[in-house]
Protein backbone atom coordinates (compact mmCIF):
# COMPACT_ATOMS: atom_id res chain seq x y z
CA UNK A 1 0.00 0.00 0.00
CA UNK A 2 1.39 3.41 -1.09
CA UNK A 3 0.18 6.87 0.48
CA UNK A 4 -2.02 8.39 -2.18
CA UNK A 5 -3.12 12.33 -2.84
CA UNK A 6 -6.10 13.24 -5.09
CA UNK A 7 -6.98 16.67 -5.96
CA UNK A 8 -10.97 16.35 -6.37
CA UNK A 9 -11.58 18.99 -9.19
CA UNK A 10 -9.52 16.24 -11.47
CA UNK A 11 -12.14 13.89 -10.68
CA UNK A 12 -15.17 13.25 -13.51
CA UNK A 13 -18.61 13.83 -11.59
CA UNK A 14 -20.58 10.73 -11.94
CA UNK A 15 -24.39 9.90 -11.72
CA UNK A 16 -26.71 6.66 -11.62
CA UNK A 17 -26.98 4.85 -15.81
CA UNK A 18 -30.61 5.33 -15.68
CA UNK A 19 -31.50 8.86 -17.21
CA UNK A 20 -34.36 9.32 -15.02
CA UNK A 21 -33.52 7.95 -12.19
CA UNK A 22 -30.39 10.57 -12.35
CA UNK A 23 -32.67 13.70 -13.05
CA UNK A 24 -35.47 12.34 -10.47
CA UNK A 25 -32.55 12.08 -7.69
CA UNK A 26 -30.44 15.00 -8.56
CA UNK A 27 -27.78 13.27 -7.15
CA UNK A 28 -23.82 13.33 -8.69
CA UNK A 29 -20.71 11.87 -6.92
CA UNK A 30 -16.82 11.91 -7.53
CA UNK A 31 -14.87 8.66 -6.41
CA UNK A 32 -11.60 10.21 -4.32
CA UNK A 33 -10.10 6.60 -3.14
CA UNK A 34 -11.70 3.16 -4.52
CA UNK A 35 -9.00 0.13 -5.82
CA UNK A 36 -9.86 0.99 -9.88
CA UNK A 37 -7.71 4.31 -9.32
CA UNK A 38 -6.09 4.86 -6.32
CA UNK A 39 -5.99 1.31 -4.49
CA UNK A 40 -5.96 1.87 -0.28
CA UNK A 41 -6.71 -2.00 0.18
CA UNK A 42 -9.51 -0.68 3.02
CA UNK A 43 -11.66 1.49 2.13
CA UNK A 44 -13.42 3.55 -0.55
CA UNK A 45 -14.29 7.11 -0.15
CA UNK A 46 -15.89 9.88 -2.90
CA UNK A 47 -17.67 13.24 -2.61
CA UNK A 48 -21.06 13.31 -3.07
CA UNK A 49 -23.64 16.58 -4.40
CA UNK A 50 -27.53 16.34 -3.95
CA UNK A 51 -28.76 19.97 -6.02
CA UNK A 52 -31.80 21.50 -4.19
CA UNK A 53 -34.79 19.92 -3.62
CA UNK A 54 -33.26 16.41 -4.56
CA UNK A 55 -32.63 13.18 -2.70
CA UNK A 56 -30.75 9.47 -2.03
CA UNK A 57 -33.76 7.33 -1.79
CA UNK A 58 -34.67 5.15 0.78
CA UNK A 59 -31.61 2.73 0.69
CA UNK A 60 -29.67 0.13 2.00
CA UNK A 61 -25.86 -1.80 1.10
CA UNK A 62 -24.11 -4.69 3.44
CA UNK A 63 -21.28 -2.06 4.65
CA UNK A 64 -21.47 0.70 7.08
CA UNK A 65 -21.06 4.15 5.83
CA UNK A 66 -19.86 7.38 7.19
CA UNK A 67 -20.83 10.95 5.70
CA UNK A 68 -19.29 14.25 6.71
CA UNK A 69 -21.00 17.09 5.23
CA UNK A 70 -18.87 20.26 3.45
CA UNK A 71 -21.76 22.11 2.68
CA UNK A 72 -25.57 23.13 2.37
CA UNK A 73 -28.26 21.83 4.27
CA UNK A 74 -30.36 18.58 4.33
CA UNK A 75 -31.44 15.61 6.37
CA UNK A 76 -30.85 12.14 6.33
CA UNK A 77 -33.57 9.64 8.07
CA UNK A 78 -31.64 6.47 9.29
CA UNK A 79 -33.89 3.45 10.63
CA UNK A 80 -37.19 5.92 11.03
CA UNK A 81 -34.62 8.74 12.80
CA UNK A 82 -34.03 11.75 11.16
CA UNK A 83 -30.71 14.04 11.95
CA UNK A 84 -30.42 17.37 10.61
CA UNK A 85 -27.22 18.04 7.85
CA UNK A 86 -25.13 20.74 8.21
CA UNK A 87 -21.49 21.98 7.54
CA UNK A 88 -19.72 19.97 9.86
CA UNK A 89 -22.07 16.98 10.61
CA UNK A 90 -20.60 13.31 10.31
CA UNK A 91 -23.30 10.83 10.38
CA UNK A 92 -22.27 7.24 11.02
CA UNK A 93 -24.59 4.57 9.50
CA UNK A 94 -24.61 1.17 10.60
CA UNK A 95 -24.64 -1.86 8.17
CA UNK A 96 -28.05 -2.78 6.27
CA UNK A 97 -29.34 0.18 7.79
CA UNK A 98 -32.33 1.62 5.69
CA UNK A 99 -31.89 6.08 4.82
CA UNK A 100 -32.35 8.66 2.75
CA UNK A 101 -30.86 11.78 2.01
CA UNK A 102 -32.11 14.64 1.33
CA UNK A 103 -31.24 18.46 0.02
CA UNK A 104 -33.61 20.76 2.28
CA UNK A 105 -31.39 23.48 1.77
CA UNK A 106 -31.32 26.27 -1.77
CA UNK A 107 -27.15 25.28 -2.30
CA UNK A 108 -26.10 22.03 -3.47
CA UNK A 109 -25.44 19.61 -0.17
CA UNK A 110 -22.06 18.30 -0.47
CA UNK A 111 -20.39 15.55 1.71
CA UNK A 112 -17.88 13.39 2.13
CA UNK A 113 -18.41 9.55 2.08
CA UNK A 114 -16.78 6.62 3.14
CA UNK A 115 -16.94 2.40 3.01
CA UNK A 116 -14.91 0.01 4.81
CA UNK A 117 -14.36 -1.75 1.22
CA UNK A 118 -11.54 -1.84 -0.66
CA UNK A 119 -13.45 -0.89 -3.96
CA UNK A 120 -16.63 1.40 -4.22
CA UNK A 121 -18.37 -1.30 -6.39
CA UNK A 122 -18.37 -3.69 -3.86
CA UNK A 123 -21.40 -1.46 -2.64
CA UNK A 124 -24.59 -2.72 -3.68
CA UNK A 125 -27.09 -0.02 -3.35
CA UNK A 126 -30.68 -1.87 -2.91
CA UNK A 127 -33.56 0.92 -3.28
CA UNK A 128 -37.10 0.25 -1.50
CA UNK A 129 -38.46 1.96 -5.10
CA UNK A 130 -36.47 2.63 -7.88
Amino acid sequence: MQPSSVDTDDLPWETWDDPEFAARTRVRWKLIFTAEQTPTGVMSMGLAEIAPQGALPLHQHDPAETYHVLSGEGSIEVEGVSHRLHAGQSVFIPPLAWHETINTGPTPLRFLFTFPTDTFSEVAYRFAEH
